[in-house]
């Protein structure tokens, strides 16, 4: 089975998030959001244009053809280093980046059933293999 390949090591989203605090031309706070990290935003800008790819996008599609949702897809890691990190927190922004580029309609359960199909650590070749399973 042919898979998709996305370069880059996927920073996990779920723990990655700052606190900025938006002031009034005084200096007060008035309020704070919830932004990415600066590793999740470097991400982004280095290597989300692939999730836009056209050929990624068809070939997502062409693999879902005829198949019922929730669609099995499987998510296997090639890490940069042998830091410890969460299955559930590194797929959320995969998931995130396949709905914002049109893969899938929407990342609930009734969508998407994410299945961790393992990791292995690749300094030079870090990224995420992606395949649409039986």
């Amino acid at each position: 089975m042919t898979q998709i390949f996305i370069a880059g090591n996927v920073p996990s989203c779920k723990n990655s998030k700052r606190i900025a605090r938006i002031k009034d031309k005084k200096g007060n706070v008035v309020a704070t959001r919830l932004i990415n990290s600066e590793v999740v935003e470097r991400y982004l800008k280095t290597y989300a244009f692939q999730w836009n790819f056209a050929g990624n996008v068809a070939e997502f599609h062409r693999r879902i053809k005829g198949k019922e949702k929730p669609y099995k897809v499987g998510f296997y890691f090639i890490r940069d280093s042998r830091r410890k990190f969460d299955y559930i927190n590194a797929m959320q922004l995969p998931c995130d980046l396949m709905v914002k580029a049109g893969w899938i309609d929407d990342d609930n359960a009734n969508e998407i059933i994410p299945v961790c199909l393992g990791y292995e650590v690749d300094k030079r070749n870090a990224g995420v293999r992606i395949e649409v399973l039986e």
